[in-house]
């Protein structure tokens, strides 16, 4: 089967362009997507454009590359990195050419350099990871941590559900816990920049936010997973400090305490929350592992590869 690279930003693409990636999206993914859906994924970024490195075979979409834009701070410096997102090849052509993902990967980091891009990173599978450090070269940066507050226990465990009442009345009473004091606040040498343009483009009407004091805000969202259990997610804080974090909680859970079952953050703290539980390795319902490449050794350096510099989770990424 011939097969032909294209390489384009998000404004140069056609609509039958769109077309064959949203279906070609649907198969791999079983989940669909529209396409101003795509428009706003891809085209609302601080560039105005997204990176696409897809392969053709008989005039159709069967693989597709590709990063989003976006701006970050670096140890005080005002860099753009781009995320990598719904990478895939169809079923019948990995088979047939399985360096295919190399290929487009390699076409689209020349493309991202066009721009000074300086770093590109993404949350893979467990399948995809493995390619993406042992094929593409990408340097292992760490995973995410889940943290937790149970409100229905028999939603998570249905053999407690005996003891959902008692759970909830634990609930309630550990988020009005009174709040540790901490001597000094976290430092975050990499941290996205989280203004109006990142806002629109990350989150749409599906998602809520709570005002804090001090100026701060929190972002969330509730999604039903398997099973019916009804997880909010705490997306963001922001600033990501100990007592907004704390308050955070408080907040989202008086807000909306009849309509979830649990509480999830999921990220890299560099502290202790007061009002959540740390969920061990073995009992993480997923992993989230971060990898990353970097393209431009002048403007970053291998301490973007630690993610304890990071002021990161899952708003950071193409996640919930």
């Amino acid at each position: 089967m011939k097969s032909q690279l294209s390489l384009k930003k998000t404004d140069q693409l056609e609509e039958d362009e769109k077309t064959q990636f949203l279906q070609l999206f649907s198969l791999v993914f079983s989940k669909g997507m529209t396409v101003s859906q795509f428009d706003r994924k891809y085209l609302r970024t601080p560039l105005g454009y997204s990176y696409h490195g897809w392969m053709w075979a008989n005039n159709s979409l069967v693989g597709a590359y590709n990063t989003i834009p976006y701006n970050y701070y670096y140890f005080g410096e005002s860099v753009t990195f781009c995320l990598s997102v719904d990478t895939m090849v169809g079923q019948q052509y990995r088979r047939l050419h399985p360096l295919a993902l190399l290929e487009m990967a390699n076409s689209v980091v020349d493309f991202m350099k066009q721009d000074r891009i300086c770093f590109v990173f993404g949350s893979p599978n467990d399948n995809a990871y493995t390619y993406t450090t042992r094929v593409l070269k990408w340097h292992r940066m760490g995973e995410l941590d889940f943290y937790v507050l149970p409100r229905n226990l028999g939603a998570v465990m249905p053999r407690l559900r005996w003891l959902n009442f008692l759970s909830r009345v634990c609930a309630g009473v550990f988020v009005r816990l009174p709040a540790r004091k901490r001597r000094t606040e976290p430092q975050y040498p990499v941290e996205k920049k989280r203004n109006r343009l990142f806002a629109e483009h990350r989150y749409d009407t599906s998602y809520g936010s709570v005002d804090l004091d001090c100026e701060s805000e929190c972002t969330y969202k509730i999604y039903c997973e398997d099973f019916g259990v009804r997880v909010l997610y705490l997306i963001d804080v922001h600033p990501l400090t100990p007592a907004a974090f704390d308050n955070a909680i408080e907040r989202v859970y008086v807000k909306c305490s009849h309509t979830f079952d649990i509480m999830l953050y999921v990220g890299k703290l560099p502290f202790v929350p007061t009002r959540m539980i740390r969920v061990p390795e073995s009992r993480k319902p997923r992993r989230i592992q971060l990898c990353g490449r970097i393209l431009d050794p002048q403007i970053v350096d291998e301490r973007i590869l630690q993610i304890e510099n990071w002021n990161i989770n899952i708003s950071n990424l193409d996640v919930r």
